[in-house]
């Protein structure tokens, strides 16, 4: 059972990017009681020998591992699955035909055609029974990201392609598509985010988005998203060291 997709049809669920290459970290967030971590290989440093080190960290505690790969790519998805993470967070969605090759790429048949492997990690190298494993891959998540203009214009088409669980708003991606880059607070990237926001309610799909205040957070949640990244490990560890030591 993916106790993160449960958790996320009952309430609103936290967590953050993370960038590092020290799985301390990775493991420090869960003990801290974080329902999830995002590692990042779109913007982040980690290559795939490290992603397993840091799934094992997180599979110590009870928070979930999500991998965020660089773009619909069979490939990625499907060595990021091997991993044994708890699921597969896909950027830039902008058409349906993307949204299909995701789920393509991240299920087995007959929802997918996820390359076969059972001597990975995610099937204990072997050990768990194949039955099994093909059988309980396919709950793991896969989170699709909408964040410019193009995905919001293809948005409903995107919404009837079945086999996704989160659409995941990228707020700074989307201000960089309407001309006003980092403006994650400007009237229109807030209305845009709202109209995603209605239409995936309406589809009974799972909302996700990015923040980096608190208030955001709050707003987030009240709003309906119930799948909430808050900023980035290594941005948190940089204010809390100078909320101690001061800014030099």
């Amino acid at each position: 059972m993916n106790h993160l997709k449960h958790k996320l049809t009952q309430k609103t669920c936290f967590g953050i990017f993370s960038k590092t290459t020290d799985s301390a970290f990775v493991e420090a967030a869960g003990i801290a009681g974080l329902d999830f971590i995002i590692l990042d290989t779109e913007h982040g440093p980690v290559n795939l020998e490290t992603l397993h080190h840091h799934v094992r960290a997180a599979k110590l505690t009870r928070m979930a591992s999500i991998i965020r790969v660089n773009s619909v790519d069979s490939h990625a998805i499907s060595s990021a699955l091997d991993t044994g993470a708890d699921g597969v967070q896909v950027p830039n969605i902008s058409t349906a035909q993307q949204a299909q090759d995701a789920v393509k790429a991240a299920r087995f048949h007959p929802h997918g055609s996820r390359g076969v492997c059972r001597f990975v990690r995610a099937a204990n190298f072997g050990d768990q029974h194949k039955d099994d494993y093909l059988a309980t891959a396919n709950d793991k998540l896969l989170i699709l990201q909408v964040e410019g203009l193009e995905g919001i214009n293809n948005l409903d088409e995107i919404l009837e392609v079945p086999g996704f669980d989160v659409l995941f708003i990228g707020p700074y991606d989307l201000s960089q598509s309407v001309g006003k880059p980092g403006q994650v607070n400007d009237p229109e990237v807030l209305r845009l985010m709202q109209t995603i926001a209605d239409k995936t309610k309406t589809k009974g799909i799972i909302l996700g988005a990015f923040s980096d205040t608190l208030e955001r957070n709050a707003s987030l949640k009240s709003e309906g998203f119930n799948y909430i990244a808050y900023s980035v490990d290594v941005n948190i560890y940089l204010r809390a060291c100078q909320n101690i030591f001061g800014k030099r």
